[in-house]
């Protein structure tokens, strides 16, 4: 079927693409609070980066499952993915999961 011509090519409506994924794997989320009232600041997962500026990765609390926001843990073990954002990437939980012995 042709194009209407007074319609350019460019214009055509698209479904929007998923993030990408750059990493996944399995690790141990810390929650920071505030102090004694309890409430979650954001969460934090072990680093290691070559400036040795910081030794975590922060997690916002909105990128963590609705059910581990709530929980009274202090340290957790849960599937993460780096997801592609602009104008950064971001980290997120994706649920919570056993133990990883590896890491322990």
């Amino acid at each position: 079927m042709p194009q209407d011509p007074s319609v350019p090519a460019h214009n055509c409506p698209r479904a929007p693409k998923p993030p990408r994924i750059y990493q996944r794997s399995i690790e141990k989320l810390t929650r920071v609070v505030q102090g004694d009232c309890g409430r979650t600041l954001h969460f934090t997962i072990p680093r290691s980066t070559k400036s040795r500026r910081s030794n975590v990765s922060f997690i916002d609390v909105e990128n963590v499952p609705a059910e581990a926001r709530d929980a009274t843990w202090r340290e957790a073990w849960f599937e993460v993915e780096k997801v592609e954002g602009h104008p950064w990437n971001f980290w997120r939980a994706v649920r919570q999961v056993e133990p990883h012995n590896a890491r322990a």
